[in-house]
């Protein structure tokens, strides 16, 4: 039972369907399976087609489908198949599996161009290069004890010795290093404060995220080049895909009477 479940994870089984005729190749009480269902099982399942499968494999997998079948069967009789909870799963299920097939059609239909590739390339140029920024932070709990804290570092104390003995987050033992990092990949609070200084500089003020208080020193930053577009072809093609999908479902919804 588990090897019969354990395969109803999604999986991608879009490609070349060969050796598929539609015909029964089994049939269960009249019920058929067929070489599709086969070979969407075997993708599925083996992670192969049913042409790259042993005879012996082959047998297995059909022996697991015929399984699949009894078992389907048993539970019309039990109207489990009337429980509201499974009806809305399957009609999920179904939903789903439509919908990435449309999706699918809609992208070979409309296919990304090199046109749209290089607009995505030019409109991304900021991101794909952007700014690296290297610092360090001491996290405390309360921000009495960041201002305590920013008043010794005006004094002179030493930022990572402060960190090492004060600092109540992971970097703490290496001194509060953050090593390089993009600011988008911080919280925004921590975010923008590092934006906002200068090089060489400490916070004059705590800052306040989820994580607690922090003293921020910028010890270097830096501006990164673009990569080359070749470089980033198969990201750009991700986000002009999203665009296209989005603008498909806009229209079909604008298309649509619908009620809520």
């Amino acid at each position: 039972m588990a090897l019969l479940v354990g395969c109803a994870n999604e999986s991608d089984v879009a490609g070349d369907v060969a050796a598929t005729t539609g015909d029964a190749i089994a049939t269960v009480d009249g019920r058929p399976i067929t070489a599709e269902m086969l070979q969407h099982y075997a993708r599925s399942r083996a992670q192969r087609g049913v042409e790259q499968l042993t005879p012996e494999e082959h047998e297995a997998l059909l022996d697991e489908l015929i399984r699949l079948r009894l078992i389907a069967t048993a539970a019309e009789t039990t109207g489990v198949l009337q429980e509201q909870a499974l009806v809305a799963e399957l009609e999920f299920q179904r939903l789903q599996t439509v919908a990435r097939r449309m999706i699918s059609a809609h992208l070979d239909e409309n296919p990304v161009s090199d046109a749209e590739l290089r607009q995505a390339y030019d409109e991304n140029q900021e991101q794909l290069a952007g700014t690296q920024y290297k610092a360090r932070h001491i996290l405390v709990d309360e921000e009495s004890e960041a201002i305590e804290i920013i008043e010794l570092l005006k004094q002179g104390a030493d930022f990572q010795e402060l960190a090492r003995t004060r600092s109540t987050g992971p970097s703490g033992p290496n001194g509060g290093d953050l090593d390089w990092f993009e600011a988008d990949r911080m919280v925004p609070p921590f975010a923008d404060a590092v934006r906002a200084m200068e090089v060489g500089t400490f916070s004059q003020q705590p800052v306040q995220t989820r994580f607690g208080w922090h003293v921020i020193l910028l010890e270097d930053e830096s501006d990164q080049q673009a990569p080359a577009m070749e470089a980033v072809k198969d990201n750009l093609t991700t986000i002009v895909e999203q665009t296209k999908v989005q603008a498909y479902l806009d229209d079909l919804e604008a298309r649509a009477y619908i009620t809520r």
